[in-house]
This record gives C-alpha cells, sequence and structure tokens, in this order.
C-alpha cells in the first residue's frame, strides 16, 4: 500500500511539474501569413525563416509593405523595421555595377514583438503614432490543392 501511495505521488509530481514548463517556441511555429487584427484594421504579417533564430517578415498594412527583421527569444520574436540602404560602388574598378542593396535597422526603429500563445494564436505590441498599441493574430491556414 505505502509503495503504490508513493508512487501516485511521484506521478502527480512529475505530471504537475510538466504542466508547469511552458513549450520552448521554434522559428518553424512563426513561419507563415498572419492575419491581425491592430485597432480594428486588419494586417497581415508575412514571417521567413533565415539562419537560426533570426527570421524575417514583411508586415502589409495601409497599402505599405514594411520589412522586418527579429530573433527568436523564448515564445517570442522581436522585430524591428529595415530600411532599403544604397550603397554605390565604383563603376571604374568594379565592372559596371552602380548599387547594392542592403537593409539595415531603421535608426528610430521601435521594436514589434511577437508573442506565440499556447493556443496557436499571436499576441504582439507595436508603437503607433498614439502610443503603443496592443493586438492579436491568427495563422492563415494553407489552401488544400486537389
Amino acid at each position: 500500500m505505502s509503495k503504490t501511495l508513493s508512487l501516485v505521488v511521484l506521478i502527480a509530481l512529475a505530471g504537475a511539474s510538466a504542466f508547469g514548463q511552458e513549450k520552448t517556441a521554434t522559428v518553424a511555429d512563426f513561419v507563415g501569413t498572419w492575419n491581425i487584427e491592430v485597432t480594428s484594421h486588419q494586417v497581415a504579417l508575412m514571417i521567413e525563416p533565415q539562419d537560426g533564430n533570426k527570421v524575417t517578415g514583411t508586415m502589409m498594412m495601409m497599402g505599405r509593405d514594411v520589412p522586418l527583421k527579429g530573433e527568436l527569444a523564448g515564445r517570442s520574436i522581436s522585430f524591428v523595421g529595415v530600411k532599403e540602404v544604397e550603397s554605390h560602388v565604383d563603376t571604374a574598378h568594379a565592372g559596371g555595377a552602380s548599387r547594392v542593396g542592403n537593409q539595415n535597422p531603421a535608426a528610430d526603429a521601435k521594436p514589434i514583438v511577437v508573442t506565440l500563445l499556447e493556443d496557436g494564436t499571436l499576441s504582439g505590441e507595436m508603437m503607433t503614432s498614439g502610443g503603443p498599441v496592443k493586438w492579436v493574430g491568427e495563422k492563415l491556414k494553407a489552401k488544400k490543392k486537389g
């Protein structure tokens, strides 16, 4: 009887310990297109994997595509907007090449924090001209081929 009770207590403790631990998210959990509602506006967020925990994204809102780059830490990605920087190449020495595009974070970029919730939805916060705004999002389902 004592052994059975000890075994039940051990199983209960192991289950409670596992239940209390939060599942770690991976970049693959975020990759795809998300439909986000921000202050009653529909916004699309496309997330693509890069090396390791790094990702790139595009936020499509109000007729503009905003390029983003970010990194996964725990269950959240912190994105910053990037802008295209043109690099000039000396055409006399470089065989005629004139410009190379490069993406760097905007100097005044505020982070957009995206967190994967246990139910598979996203929650986030971004800075707007009216101050910080919280939002929620759902991943778009891939169309079935056939």
